[in-house]
């Protein structure tokens, strides 16, 4: 029994690392039979952050049924405004990455007023927004879409944004603590973040109020490392001395 559960903590920590991983890459890294991960498999999607896939295991945040149409909700008309000002920063033409979420979203809706874009995104309801238009080209990942909020979860080490360069990377958090720090609670999400901000001219930060203040789990990384903040006034206000010492550009 002690051994198994040292391979299924071991399993965990693999997937933890990587976001998603395969059957026979577990068996693998592990130098075990594909049948005694199956039944690990079994075993460990009783928890609420392990979701099976076709094949492989994947590391999630839990997300409450109906918990993305509430944050929807959430500092709305906030979010409509930091999103409109990163949007507006953007030339038609350009090359995009957009994070995933609720305050994404927004910025969706706002570049449809951009002509000639190249989007790229990990999350089906951000594409969604560009269907209509023939002249915006969408590119995702490869993956399994995440149900609760449409996010495309799968490895994130496989070298799909290094595909792509971006002018700019626009992007959102779960929170941004006292010392500057910002991160968000997926892991998944932050390590495809991070992959983009590299392949990206300019990194612009869309920030709203309720977000100031709190901890996350998994870092992402300095306030002082994005080069744009898109914030309303109140956001701004919480954050004068941060704003001072990390030389970020406000819109």
């Amino acid at each position: 029994m002690r051994k198994k559960q040292q391979r299924r903590d071991a399993l965990l920590k693999l997937v933890a690392e990587e976001g998603y991983l395969s059957l026979s890459e577990i068996a693998k890294s592990l130098d075990v039979s594909e049948q005694t991960i199956r039944r690990d498999f079994q075993a460990l999607e009783e928890q609420p952050n392990i979701r099976r896939t076709h094949g492989g295991i994947t590391l999630v945040q839990p997300i409450a049924k109906g918990d993305y149409s509430k944050r929807l909700r959430i500092a709305s008309s906030e979010k409509t405004s930091v999103a409109l000002k990163a949007a507006n920063f953007v030339k038609d033409g350009a090359s995009v990455f957009l994070d995933h979420g609720t305050t994404s979203e927004a910025a969706a809706e706002a570049l449809l007023a951009r002509k000639n874009l190249r989007v790229t995104t990990y999350s089906i309801r951000i594409a969604a927004h560009f269907l209509d238009r023939d002249d915006i080209t969408v590119a995702i990942p490869g993956g399994i879409v995440r149900q609760e909020d449409g996010a495309i979860v799968g490895p994130h080490n496989d070298d799909f944004m290094k595909q792509f360069r971006f002018d700019y990377a626009i992007i959102a958090v779960s929170g941004l603590d006292d010392s500057g720090r910002l991160a968000d609670n997926d892991l998944f999400e932050v390590k495809r973040v991070q992959a983009a901000m590299q392949q990206a001219d300019k990194s612009i930060l869309m920030l709203t109020s309720d977000k100031i203040g709190v901890k996350s789990l998994f870092e992402l990384c300095h306030l002082s490392e994005v080069d744009l903040l898109a914030a309303s006034a109140p956001a701004t206000t919480a954050l004068d001395g941060l704003l001072t010492t990390s030389g970020i550009k406000l819109i």
